[in-house]
């Protein structure tokens, strides 16, 4: 128990580059709606930011000439030097103070926020003037009052002046900085990515499951069985032709040598230590043990051996639809409750060579009822009737249904699902069995195993070399 405890506290994982992209990969399909949804997310947040903070500008501009009021022809040269004193005039007087005084006074308006710039094309006395404002109406007034006072003030500094109009814009219709969504767009999809993306990487890094066999040996201190490739069935198809069973002729053959090799481990370790009723569990619900349990008693009866399966989850019982039972016979827990005897619900199936004993519907007081001194006197008579019972049993780490039956029978074999229950609940599991019981552990079968990219593959040389070589009795 000690060890138990220990290994539970100090276990650690060394991420190798195929166990991380496999995880990777695995968060990819697990959260990659999560990434699009927090990508939209900050893409919605950068586009209403920028809405808000959206401040348009509407520019009013008008391009005249601009000559002094004389009769006076003078040369070419004369007439150069006279645009350039305006080209450097100009500019001063549209953003001179007295004529921005005056153009308040002009508007009524306290005072002058926009923006008024003029350029000058060059060696000419072509001018534009332009005045950008956040209202589109205001710019125009002002660019119409600084068209009608610039006389009054240049006449002071340059003499009197007459402007002739070009080109004007009139009141602008559309701002002249519109808004970049893109740009929002952009930006917003780095930030909602990276968190979708550092989530998916903060999963596969955290995730303390076992993938391989030799992880099993960090984990615990446990005999290894072998293992079970993972199966599947086409969508297509009756019912009964995807049960995971050995009379299924749709069963890939690697699975039917893996299940046989297994059995012919559990019944050279039950043969010699007088094994007679094996329990089968696993860690939490899912990881497969029922249908484990089902296909080692068909293993077992296939030898010639006499062999009983118990569908002990009076919780979840998932024997009867296993074996596609149709009968209303009475299971377990009526024989529990003393409501019918043994032998009237101890059923042979002539087609699979067993013998089982289900459950038909939940049972109240699990836990009591399992434990119970009926029990052992049901467990007691089966042993003399059969070579092995085969109990199926409910998840040890989530209910204690299954640590109270571990006190009645001689061993266990604990089920492990690749890359499905934690290491913790794997532990835990493993720490209520020694907690409860003296019982054999006569070992483990990880199940489910996936073959081929970013798999962990199944083969058939395992088992021997590490299984038997390493700790070859393990008793909690």
């Amino acid at each position: 128990m000690s060890e138990i405890v220990q290994r539970k506290e100090e276990v650690e994982y060394t991420i190798d580059l195929v166990t991380l992209l496999n995880d990777l990969w695995k968060g990819i399909r697990r959260f990659g709606w999560l990434v699009i949804a927090l990508t939209m997310l900050s893409v919605l947040i950068s586009c209403a930011y920028t809405y808000q903070r959206y401040d348009p500008k509407y520019i009013a501009s008008a391009t005249f000439t601009v000559s002094l009021n004389t009769t006076y022809v003078g040369s070419m040269y004369e007439e150069s030097l006279r645009a350039a004193q305006m080209s450097r005039t100009f500019p001063y007087i549209i953003n001179s103070g007295l004529l921005r005084n005056i153009i308040e006074d002009d508007l009524g308006i306290d005072a002058i926020y926009e923006t008024i710039t003029a350029d000058n094309v060059e060696s000419t006395n072509i001018f534009t003037i332009r005045v950008a404002s956040g209202n589109a109406q205001r710019a125009y007034e002002i660019l119409q009052s600084v068209i009608k006072n610039y006389p009054r003030v240049a006449e002071a500094v340059v003499g009197s002046t007459k402007l002739t109009m070009l080109d004007e814009t009139g009141i602008p219709s559309t701002p002249s900085n519109r808004i970049d969504y893109r740009h929002s767009v952009k930006i917003g999809m780095l930030p909602g990515a990276i968190a979708g993306l550092l989530i998916i990487v903060i999963y596969a890094i955290t995730r303390n499951t076992i993938h391989k066999v030799e992880d099993i040996e960090k984990l615990c201190n446990i005999k290894y069985l072998g293992n079970l490739p993972e199966v599947t069935f086409k969508k297509r198809g009756k019912k009964s032709n995807k049960v995971i069973s050995l009379k299924n002729e749709k069963l890939p053959i690697t699975y039917v040598d893996c299940i046989n090799r297994i059995r012919a481990r559990i019944d050279k370790a039950a043969g010699e230590k007088g094994i007679k009723s094996i329990m089968v569990t696993s860690a939490i619900p899912g990881e497969g043990k029922s249908t484990f349990a089902f296909n080692l008693a068909l293993s077992l009866a296939q030898t010639g051996k006499k062999v009983i399966l118990l569908d002990c989850d009076l919780r979840r019982p998932t024997i009867r639809s296993l074996i596609s039972e149709s009968s209303q016979a009475a299971g377990l827990g009526e024989v529990l409750n003393n409501k019918c005897n043994l032998d009237t619900a101890l059923q042979y199936h002539e087609d699979l060579k067993l013998y089982t004993l289900t459950s038909m519907d939940t049972v109240g007081g699990s836990p009591e009822v399992i434990g119970s001194y009926r029990m052992v006197e049901i467990l007691r008579e089966l042993e003399e009737f059969a070579d092995y019972i085969i109990l199926d049993t409910a998840p040890v780490a989530i209910l204690s249904d299954t640590c109270e039956l571990a006190k009645l029978i001689d061993g266990v074999v604990y089920l492990i699902k690749q890359d499905y229950a934690n290491a913790h609940y794997i532990l835990e599991g493993l720490d209520h069995l020694s907690e409860s019981s003296d019982i054999e552990m006569m070992g483990c079968v990880l199940n489910g195993v996936k073959a081929g990219l970013l798999g962990y593959g199944y083969g058939y040389g395992y088992g021997y070399g590490y299984g038997y070589g390493h700790h070859s009795k393990y008793r909690i």
